[in-house]
C-alpha cells in the first residue's frame, strides 16, 4: 500500500484540477503520471475527492453568442422561498439561488422575465444579459500567502480594466444543445449511453466535445477543504477595475467564478468558516479604501438548484444596442438535482 505525505496529499486536487482542465476526460494513468503515483492510487484520491466534494466534475457554461444568452436576475423579495414554484413552473428558467442579504433571489433564465407583478416582490438590485464566465487558477497557498499578495498587488500602479460583453458567432444546433444539456455539470460521464441516445459513433461524439471547448467555458470546482467548510459569498461590486479584482481573487485558495452584468462584476467567492472576517478586511476593506471599488453588496448563499426543464434551444437574445448588452427589465416542474453554488 502507497504511504503518501501531507504535501502529496494537499497538492494532489491541484495537480488533478490542472490536468482535469487541460483535458477534461483525462484517465487516471495521466493525473497518476502527473501526481507521481500508480494509476489505481490516482483513481482511488480522485473518487475519494469528489465524494468529500473537494473536487467537482469539469462543467460547461455557454459563452454568450448571437444564438444563446442567459439572463442574470437578483431581486429583493419578502420571503424567497415563496418564489420557488414560479420559478420552477417557468419555462426558460434553468437555475435559482435563494440567499440572506442585500438580495435574496438570484435565478438564470434564457429569456427575460418580469416577476414585478408578484406578490412579495420588492425590487430588482440588477439585471442583464452575463458575460462569459471568468474562472481564475487557484493557488495552493495559505490564506496569510494570499492576503499579502492581494496587499501588494494593490501598492502597484493598477490600470482600469473591464470585461469584455460581446456576442460570438457560434452555430448551435438542436442536437448539439441537446448533449451540451446532457454534459453541462459533468464532462466525465460515461460516453457509451450518450452515443446510443444520439446514434453516433464515438469520433463523432469527441468532435462534439472538441466544439464545446470553442463555445463554453469549462472549469473544474476546487474547493481544498471540502465544500461544506466554506461559507458562499455572492458579491455585486462596482468597479473600474474588473480584471484587477478577478485577478486579486485568484490569489485564494479555492475555487471562483465571475460575470459581468451590465457595469457590474458577480462574484461567487467561497470563504472557509472562520476566515470571513479576515477576507472582509484583507481585500474588500483594502481594495475600498485604495478606490479599487466604488462600492459591493454582499450576500450569502444558502441554497441552489438547477432545473432540468430544458424546452429545446431556447430563442436567440436580442440585438444588444451599441454592440454592449440589452438592458434588464423593471430596472429604476421536471426533476430537480442538488447542486453546488457555481
Amino acid at each position: 500500500m502507497t504511504v503518501l505525505t501531507e504535501e502529496q496529499l494537499r497538492n494532489m486536487p491541484f495537480i488533478f484540477q490542472s490536468c482535469i482542465e487541460d483535458h477534461p476526460r483525462v484517465q487516471p494513468a495521466e493525473m497518476g503520471r502527473k501526481a507521481g503515483i500508480a494509476r489505481h492510487t490516482a483513481k482511488k484520491y480522485f473518487d475519494l475527492f469528489i465524494e468529500q466534494k473537494v473536487l467537482h466534475p469539469p462543467q460547461m457554461r455557454l459563452k454568450i453568442c448571437d444564438r444563446i444568452a442567459e439572463y442574470v436576475y437578483l431581486l429583493k423579495v419578502t420571503d424567497a422561498e415563496a418564489f420557488i414554484p414560479v420559478l420552477e413552473a417557468e419555462e426558460y428558467v434553468f437555475y435559482y439561488c435563494t440567499l440572506g442579504g442585500s438580495y435574496n433571489l438570484l435565478f438564470m433564465s434564457y429569456n427575460p422575465i418580469d416577476f414585478s407583478h408578484l406578490k412579495g416582490y420588492e425590487q430588482t438590485v440588477l439585471s442583464g444579459i452575463r458575460s462569459n464566465y471568468y474562472v481564475p487558477p487557484v493557488e495552493n497557498r495559505s490564506y496569510k500567502t494570499a492576503y499579502r499578495e492581494i496587499f501588494e498587488s494593490c501598492n502597484r500602479k493598477v490600470e482600469p480594466s473591464m470585461f469584455e460583453m460581446k456576442f460570438e458567432e457560434f452555430e448551435w444546433t438542436e442536437e448539439l444543445w441537446e448533449l451540451y444539456c446532457d454534459l453541462k455539470y459533468d464532462l466525465r460521464v460515461d460516453f457509451t449511453p450518450l452515443v446510443k441516445i444520439y446514434g453516433f459513433k464515438s469520433s463523432t461524439f469527441y468532435e462534439r466535445i472538441n466544439l464545446f471547448n470553442r463555445y463554453c467555458d469549462i472549469y473544474v470546482p476546487l474547493y481544498p477543504d471540502g465544500e461544506d467548510n466554506y461559507t458562499f459569498f455572492y458579491l455585486l461590486i462596482k468597479t473600474d477595475y474588473q480584471k484587477f479584482v478577478v485577478e486579486s481573487f485568484g490569489q485564494l485558495p479555492v475555487f471562483s467564478t465571475h460575470i459581468r452584468v451590465k457595469d457590474f462584476l458577480l462574484s461567487y467567492v467561497p470563504v472557509l468558516h472562520g476566515e470571513e472576517r479576515n477576507f472582509l478586511r484583507n481585500v474588500i476593506s483594502l481594495w475600498q479604501q485604495r478606490g479599487i471599488i466604488d462600492s459591493y453588496d454582499l450576500s450569502i448563499a444558502y441554497w441552489s438548484d438547477r432545473i432540468n426543464n430544458h424546452p429545446g434551444m431556447p430563442p436567440p437574445p436580442p440585438l444588444p444596442p451599441s454592440g454592449i448588452i440589452p438592458p434588464g427589465r423593471n430596472e429604476g416542474g421536471a426533476g430537480k438535482v442538488y447542486k453546488s453554488f457555481m
